[in-house]
């Protein structure tokens, strides 16, 4: 069975480059991922110039605690 958890990931590069380092994050605490699902996109300005692009993912990793049958 799988579960899903709601992680934000960030980059000064762009909307994918955010994408990635939340998936890479996931993984690398020791999640098994499965598939993801980007839920926003927003991003913040300083200076009149954009300083981070934000996502905000949805992603189906394998539950480590299954209920006993």
């Amino acid at each position: 069975m799988l579960r899903m958890l709601e992680v934000v990931g960030t980059s000064p590069a762009g909307f994918s480059e955010a994408v990635r380092a939340a998936v890479e994050e996931i993984v690398r605490v020791g999640h098994a991922a499965h598939f993801f699902q980007v839920v926003e996109q927003r991003g913040s300005i300083r200076d009149g110039r954009i300083k981070e692009f934000q996502v905000v993912l949805k992603v189906a990793v394998e539950n480590d605690h299954e209920p006993a049958s």
